[in-house]
């Protein structure tokens, strides 16, 4: 269960640090380069990472993609899908938690009390955005410098964001999507809006991040950097599941 709730806690983080704001009247494709620095925790090594992804914002909703999973948000079924390229399987969530609720739980009111207070404690995000003045030029688009401190369950993140008012995002399609993503979070409405208050100081897109983390005494560094901006219509299919993949039911 709690990597479900990772998964999605992580979703919701990469979706407000991708689309920041702004306004355009078609589909945006995006093209970024992830990289992790290598770590050891608890006596693993994991080696140093590079993955380049890509982002789909439409009407109908939200598509990221890299070589190992696509998280997709769709915005009329309210659900959100993840993939596992790897074994080839994907598994249905919907985006009201309340329908995650354990086999047996409805009936009994405490269990589903402790249910959902776990919930509220998972998805607890406090967030703030500071502008630091600092402006400089990241492959020719004119960027401003920001530093989001971040706080959830899993530690505290510091984000630093360089963004540019150069890209412009469809800030309609991006409420719509926040929107969706609250109503079906108890306990997460006031976290998200405040999150949602707090990123709309950042102007523009995002060009290039560094996020920073503390986990078990280890310090783990990621960077992002945009490689490619577009606006164009989405490919058909889009928000189709891939031919020969197995559902698969998520493990509570």
């Amino acid at each position: 269960m709690k990597k479900k709730f990772t998964g999605i806690v992580g979703f919701a983080t990469l979706f407000f640090l991708t689309l920041i704001t702004g306004h355009a009247d078609a589909d945006i494709f995006m093209k970024n380069k992830q990289h992790s620095d290598a770590i050891q925790i608890m006596g693993q090594n994991q080696p140093a990472k590079d993955v380049v992804e890509t982002t789909w914002l439409t009407k109908k909703g939200f598509r990221n993609d890299n070589p190992e999973q696509s998280v997709l948000l769709l915005l009329d079924r309210k659900q959100m899908i993840m993939i596992d390229h790897t074994d080839k399987t994907y598994v249905e969530m919907p985006l009201d938690m309340n329908k995650m609720i354990p086999q047996g739980a409805q009936q009994d009111s405490q269990e589903q009390a402790a249910f959902q207070g776990m919930m509220k404690n998972m998805m607890k995000m406090d967030v703030t955005v500071a502008a630091t003045g600092e402006k400089k030029k990241i492959r020719g688009w004119q960027c401003k410098k920001y530093i989001v401190t971040m706080k959830t369950f899993m530690g505290v993140m510091t984000n630093e964001i360089w963004a540019t008012e150069d890209l412009r995002v469809d800030t309609e399609i991006y409420a719509r999507m926040g929107s969706s993503m609250m109503a079906g979070m108890p306990g997460m409405q006031n976290s998200m809006e405040d999150m949602t208050r707090e990123m709309k100081k950042i102007k523009g897109v995002r060009v290039y991040s560094t996020m920073t983390q503390e986990m078990m005494g280890q310090k783990i560094r990621h960077t992002t950097e945009l490689l490619e901006f577009k606006k164009g219509k989405a490919p058909a299919g889009l928000f189709k599941t891939p031919e020969g993949y197995q559902k698969k039911t998520a493990g509570m």
